[in-house]
């Protein structure tokens, strides 16, 4: 009996959370927009489930709360009372209670939270709300009134007799006769929306029809599904390996032609299987976007800047380990783009601009990744302000800064503890918790880029593999040793002869189809010993693209695509060693996985764009 109890009220737990992070952003919109019916039915519909199984298990701080809370949303939508910013906030505050109680059923805590202060200040807020909503009412009362008299006692001193007073008082019955009856046809669809027996049958029915066609399966039951089937891949790898070889040794041998057609088979199955798992991963990345209004209206609010906040791309589906990780990050990037990046009105209006402020969040899948997008229209980042900060700080000298690149200027924000604020405040200035966006970004096995003019904003573009397990790689041998690259970030592959490759001012660049593009040495680049014989003419190249940069890398040879696992190595940091991890290819060699957006950072890091 206490395990069903327990899992009943672990139900309730995860729905209260669904609820709470499904309604919040809707406070926001409705704020934004104003009264809408829409907005404020599905609300209160939250508000009223939220409390109804509250009191089914015995939580009454949750009741309370939740029962304030509804019952000012059902005065807003039955018109009543507006939505004032002083009544929002006292709403929200609210909501921020609820998520505390709830997450203190969730650890089991035992922490009882005192909400006395809070029902009440919910009581006084719509007691206000509707005061102030009275006298309003009666000031446009005295105020029609006094038209009224005025305009009679003109027309009594335009005419020597009065007119009869019957039409008059005929016309008021008729007005007060059907004004109840038009604010009663106004109000039925309001009335309708507190769902009476009927609709709680229907929408009863198809909840019992979401029931059997939704499944809650525990997270840990999945990874391992995804484990397993990471390592079914390896095996199909290994296989299609051994019926090729066998299929060249023993041509025509009908056993090895049966062989050859069943690995086909397993490899179609097993990339289905790996895309069906991959899919049971997946989540909206509405899930972390839907905390933004919240947070920017708070924000904003706090230091008086006004902000318009709009958000692309929230249906896009990505791994829930992104949905897990990317948070932090771009909390850093919106907090960094409200305090340092976003101008008060006054300055945005004398450089021409809008007197609000505009943050765009967007995301889109584009080819094999997720990329994520957080654009502000602000002053920029100063790179000269940045430049001036790393050198005081000793990061770098005055000489190397003369050398470095925009690009290179930029990412010096990334490093731990820069900031370009003299004074530390509870938001801090683009530099402070950047080095937590590269860390976080880095474990996805992703990459950043700032973009930034200064006084028209800056763009932090987050791209992120599709899937986090398995990946499409290019293999490639540099000396004696294999490698793969993820497939995602070559552009193309070509064979080049050597006098083609020209030097300009000590940097190796090719052209291809009339650009000239960088070039840089594999080998070199890795510190491995080339071995491939001096005298061949030609050599491999791959046309790298790494977010807007694209530049070439030679290789010694080029093996083929494979689909691998990643297989993390542990003491192993990406971000030092461009490493991603490793994987086991198909003749069962241990080869390891570069990554090319830590290698790219490195390679321009001291070269002029």
């Amino acid at each position: 009996m206490a395990d069903e109890m327990d899992e009943i009220i672990n139900e309730f737990v995860t729905e209260a959370e669904e609820t709470l992070e499904r309604i919040d952003p809707l406070f926001i919109e409705l704020e934004t927009k104003g009264y809408n019916k829409d907005l404020l039915n599905e609300i209160f519909r939250g508000m009223h489930t939220l409390k109804g199984a509250a009191g089914f298990l015995g939580f009454q701080p949750i009741v309370d709360v939740a029962h304030r809370s509804e019952s000012i949303m059902k005065k807003v939508r039955d018109g009543e009372i507006q939505m004032t910013t002083p009544l929002m906030d006292v709403i929200l505050k609210s909501v921020d209670a609820l998520r505390l109680l709830i997450s203190h059923i969730r650890v089991k805590d035992g922490v009882e939270e005192d909400v006395s202060a809070l029902l009440k200040e919910q009581d006084s807020a719509l007691e206000n709300a509707t005061t102030g909503q009275a006298a309003e009412k009666e000031k446009i009362a005295e105020a029609a009134l006094a038209a009224e008299v005025k305009e009679d006692a003109s027309k009594e001193a335009a005419i020597e007799k009065p007119a009869p007073v019957e039409p008059k008082v005929e016309a008021a019955e008729s007005e007060k006769t059907h004004a109840p009856e038009h604010a009663a046809a106004q109000q039925k669809p309001h009335v309708q929306t507190i769902t009476p027996p009927a609709d709680d049958t229907a929408q009863q029915a198809s909840k019992e029809k979401d029931v059997v066609a939704n499944l809650r399966v525990d997270v840990s039951r999945i990874d391992k599904v995804m484990d397993l089937a990471g390592e079914i891949v390896l095996a199909r790898n290994r296989l299609l390996n051994i019926a090729s070889r066998l299929d060249v040794v023993h041509s025509g041998d009908p056993l090895v032609e049966n062989l050859s057609e069943t690995t086909a088979f397993l490899d179609r199955v097993t990339s289905d299987l790996q895309l069906a798992v991959m899919k049971m991963r997946m989540q909206p990345i509405q899930k972390v976007f839907g905390k933004f209004p919240r947070m920017v209206r708070d924000l904003a609010r706090n230091l008086g800047k006004d902000i318009d906040l709009e958000i692309f791309g929230e249906d896009t589906e990505v791994d829930k380990s992104v949905i897990e990780n990317i948070g932090d990050p771009l909390v850093h990037i919106i907090r960094n783009s409200i305090d340092h990046g976003l101008e008060f009105s006054d300055e945005r209006v004398a450089k021409g601009k809008p007197p609000k402020g505009r943050i765009v969040i967007s995301a889109f899948q584009k080819g094999t990744l997720i990329v994520i997008e957080v654009v502000d229209d602000g002053k920029g980042i100063d790179l000269e302000v940045v430049k001036r900060k790393a050198i005081n700080r000793g990061l770098i000298t005055e000489e190397e800064s003369l050398k470095m690149s925009e690009d290179a200027i930029v990412n010096l924000i990334f490093l731990p503890g820069f900031s370009t604020k003299e004074v530390s405040t509870e938001l801090s200035g683009r530099g402070v918790g950047m080095d937590v966006v590269k860390t976080n970004v880095a474990k996805l096995n992703g990459y950043v880029e700032v973009i930034t003019k200064k006084d028209v904003g800056s763009t932090f573009r987050i791209s992120l593999p599709l899937t986090l397990a398995i990946l499409q790689a290019m293999m490639i041998k540099v000396g004696k040793e294999v490698y793969a690259v993820p497939q995602s970030m070559v552009e193309e592959t070509i064979r080049i002869k050597k006098e083609e490759i020209k030097d300009i001012a000590g940097q190796k660049v090719l052209t291809i189809r009339d650009r000239v593009l960088p070039m840089y040495d594999m080998a070199t680049v890795l510190g491995v010993k080339n071995v491939v014989d001096e005298g061949r003419d030609f050599t491999y190249i791959l046309v790298m693209v790494v977010g807007d940069r694209r530049f070439c890398i030679s290789v010694d040879e080029l093996i083929g695509q494979e689909e691998v696992v990643i297989k993390t190595i542990n003491g192993i940091d990406s971000d030092e060693c461009g490493i991603l991890g490793a994987t086991i290819t198909g003749d069962g060699t241990v080869v390891l996985i570069i990554d090319l957006a830590v290698m790219a950072r490195g390679l321009f890091a001291g070269s002029s764009k």
